[in-house]
């Protein structure tokens, strides 16, 4: 086997620990969009990438509408070259014989490397290799191909992994957690990518399930878990994915569309600041979702559960199951007593609920005590730098 050669590979990469999340989101949308027939089984590297073979329908279906990878790419090329003049006189002559139309006259690349510590050379050094290979095989083709770093056509990611270094297109052209309906932050922002697994992990039915969040701040979870239950396109309007101006994907036609339009969730968004409810409605705005989740002002505490209930009965859905999915203040505001005691009224809170489950993601040590009861998942899932577990707790 050459040292450096072609490969034809889709991969999904998420956080650690979401393989099995993102193969289930692929397959219903597989499904739904009549193409199951191109999911194979997929090869998993780490704890948070899945590889398929390459196929543009599939790889259309999982940029639009995938929401809980934090990437999706097409790999073109792979080494286990660990030095610069070897790597490009490899990649090369694979330009230059390219025949995969993701190359086109004057279009713009760029380049970034990560994970390439085991190489004989520094980050830059891998990154102008790479940039150098490309833009020489295209000339060979007759193509003229410029460097653009502020707004490429395409963005090129170059990853080492167990010695093996791969060459791909990102084919959002960013990454997938910046879909264009959030407006503000606040501290530790929980990446809307995250929300989703948060979804799949407690397994929310959107078609016969109500979703409460009681500390939704800007609404991610309900947004996303919306969002996920009708498949609507992940990106808002003027963003769309990188890959719709690549050759390969013309005869992907069809605006995108929810694939589950039948669907007509409901999840319910709470805070008792006001800042936060009004950045959340106007994200529900953006995000297309304001006949499917609903705001309220105030503290959970003072939100009946019965008041819920009859909610969820006014609008079809079973008062006797549900979910509760939040992702707790971990401390960035609250003195230690402050916080013990919101964790404690919470799951007071929570077991007025029968019948529902919940499910949290928390990084502070002392939410399961707080809160009592042993959870029934308990699942490491990190946001960002900050170490947490996925708790889900049956009610």
């Amino acid at each position: 086997m050459p040292a450096t050669q072609c490969v034809d590979q889709l991969r999904l990469v998420g956080p650690a620990g979401t393989n099995k999340v993102m193969a289930g989101e692929l397959s219903r949308l597989a499904k739904r969009a009549s193409i199951a027939q191109l999911l194979s089984t997929p090869k998993k590297q780490g704890l948070g990438t899945l590889i398929y073979p390459f196929d543009a329908q599939l790889a259309h279906v999982a940029v639009h509408y995938h929401r809980t990878s934090a990437r999706v790419v097409w790999s073109l090329y792979s080494s286990t070259e660990l030095r610069l003049e070897p790597l490009y006189a490899g990649l090369l002559p694979l330009v230059e014989q390219e025949q995969r139309p993701w190359l086109s006259q004057d279009m713009s690349i760029s380049v970034t490397a990560r994970g390439v510590e085991d190489f004989e050379a520094g980050e830059r050094q891998v990154v102008g290799t790479v940039k150098n290979a490309i833009v020489e095989g295209a000339a060979a083709q007759g193509l003229r191909v410029r460097v653009d770093p502020a707004e490429p056509d395409v963005l090129l990611l170059v990853r080492m992994h167990e010695g093996t270094l791969t060459v791909s297109i990102d084919l959002a052209g960013r990454p997938m957690n910046q879909r264009g309906y959030r407006t503000a932050t606040g501290p530790a922002p929980l990446r809307e990518n995250l929300a989703a697994v948060m979804a799949m992990l407690a397994r929310h039915d959107g078609k016969s399930e109500a979703l409460l969040d009681p500390l939704a701040g800007s609404g991610t979870i309900p947004i996303e878990a919306a969002s996920m239950a009708r498949a609507r396109p992940v990106w808002i309007s003027p963003r769309a994915p990188a890959c719709d101006r690549l050759a390969a994907f013309e005869a992907q036609t069809e605006a995108p569309r929810p694939l589950f339009g039948d669907t007509k969730p409901l999840c319910i968004a709470n805070d008792e600041h006001p800042g936060a409810v009004a950045m959340c409605e106007q994200q529900i705005r953006r995000a297309g979702v304001e006949a499917f989740v609903q705001c309220r002002a105030g503290d959970f505490r003072d939100l009946d559960p019965d008041e819920v209930r009859q909610l969820c009965a006014d609008r079809g859905f079973d008062p006797a199951r549900g979910l509760i999915l939040s992702n707790p203040p971990y401390g960035e505001r609250l003195q230690n007593d402050q916080l013990w005691r919101l964790y404690e009224d919470l799951g007071d809170y929570c077991r007025r609920f029968r019948g529902w489950r919940a499910g949290f993601l928390v990084v502070n040590p002392d939410f399961e005590r707080a809160f009592g009861g042993e959870p029934r998942i308990r699942k490491p899932l990190s946001n960002g730098p900050l170490r947490g577990y996925f708790l889900l707790y049956d009610l």
